[in-house]
């Protein structure tokens, strides 16, 4: 994640991970009324925060700049993690929302994990013939790595669709140490603390096949926070939009936006990638958030309109609370997405994170919707433009990302 840290290994990022869970609990504990950790429990800060890391994340992922392995944003991370870490310790004296502390500490823990965690990621190729026995892998960077047990190819498969040329599915059937195991797209194995996928082949005569073999000890607590975070996020939805006219009309705008990203996809030749029980809760879930927000942000224009006609301030209105709701509830539905996209993603290519550009512009679109939940209900053109700002982010992450220039790396380029 960080090539600041790539140097620090364990124990040395165990012990820096300890460290700032102590200065996190310090500061609260010792220094807690200070102006510096009033500051960064604020809610000023967070939006500054937010702000930050969604121009960060915009830039990396509209142009080929690797901005995540920056001085820059190592100390934004950092920064990040203590003002979670003191929000989370003070919400925890206030005894605040459930809802509010799982969403809070279970970002918390997958940033923590994520940046802590990513010296000890382990990432190696090895390309095993059939027939043969191989023990040495290869890192990146083409350095050899012994294993600590042998991997055999007793055989290998393609799974063609009908046209005779497309792949429909790679399995490949392993003797790792002696013990009978089969790896496929999108449902690996696992070995001694190591997660073995299918990444390629000879497609020329199929004589042998490529393992990508992923060891990442921090992944645990990764899920652990986007478990915490889910359910923060499901706490959100309860009771937030339920109108009549605002279902039905989500319904309909759902199906709009799914029937327009099916349609970009051709199913009689789908990748195996996307070959996953993951696909129809992923693209669900987005097209549903994406609807609440579409719905919103015309209620809220709307609401903004009459308000030049009337003395009567837009926040008492039956239309703005709902609009407000509904952009909430998108917010919680956007993460529950990424999250589901994050799983699948793991299972998919051993990396929940790769840094994409539709990846980072799905965090973009969230961290605006976050933004608008942290103006402590400020009203006006501010929350307005925020809400303008956070449509906008959806369209480029919706279909935009094919025409950036980052987009020739991406992995959800499908059409192409």
């Amino acid at each position: 994640m960080h090539t600041i840290l790539q140097s620090f290994e364990f124990p040395v990022s165990a012990l820096l991970a300890i460290s700032l869970l102590l200065t996190t609990f310090v500061l609260h504990v010792f220094a807690g009324e200070s102006r510096v950790v009033r500051c960064l429990a604020s809610l000023k800060t967070a939006r500054a925060l937010l702000v930050v890391g969604a121009v960060m994340l915009a830039i990396e992922g509209t142009w080929t700049v690797v901005v995540h392995q920056s001085v820059a944003f190592c100390i934004y991370v950092v920064l990040l993690m203590l003002s979670l870490g003191l929000t989370v310790l003070k919400g925890l004296k206030r005894k605040a929302k459930v809802g509010f502390l799982l969403n809070h500490f279970g970002l918390f823990l997958i940033v923590f994990a994520a940046f802590f965690g990513s010296p000890d990621v382990q990432k190696l190729k090895m390309i095993v013939p059939k027939g043969g026995v191989e023990r040495i892998a290869y890192t990146e960077e083409r350095r050899t790595v012994m294993l600590p047990f042998d991997i055999a190819l007793d055989d290998f498969k393609v799974e063609y669709y009908e046209d005779g040329v497309s792949p429909r599915q790679f399995t490949s059937t392993l003797k790792v140490d002696g013990q009978k195991m089969q790896t496929s797209v999108n449902s690996p194995c696992s070995y001694k603390g190591y997660t073995i996928f299918q990444n390629s082949y000879d497609q020329m005569e199929q004589r042998y096949t490529v393992l990508l073999l992923v060891r990442n000890p921090w992944l645990p607590v990764v899920y652990v926070g986007m478990a915490m975070l889910a359910i923060g996020s499901v706490l959100l939805l309860f009771g937030k939009w339920k109108a009549k006219v605002v279902v039905p009309a989500t319904c309909v705008l759902t199906i709009l936006f799914t029937a327009f990203t099916i349609s970009k996809i051709n199913f009689s030749t789908l990748m195996p990638a996307l070959r996953s029980w993951w696909f129809v809760p992923h693209i669900f879930i987005y097209m549903v958030a994406y609807s609440l927000m579409a719905f919103g942000l015309l209620m809220w224009l709307y609401e903004a309109w009459k308000e030049r006609k009337s003395d009567a301030p837009i926040s008492t209105t039956p239309t703005y609370c709902l609009s407000d709701a509904l952009v909430r509830s998108s917010s919680a539905l956007l993460i529950i997405g990424m999250l589901t996209g994050s799983v699948w993603a793991w299972q998919a290519w051993g990396d929940y994170w790769a840094w994409d550009a539709k990846e980072n512009w799905a965090a973009v679109t969230w961290f605006f919707t976050l933004l608008h939940l942290h103006l402590n209900n400020k009203r006006g053109w501010a929350a307005i433009t925020i809400i303008v700002l956070a449509f906008l982010a959806l369209q480029i992450t919706w279909y935009g990302v094919d025409y950036l220039p980052s987009a020739a790396n991406s992995l959800h380029t499908y059409t192409r």
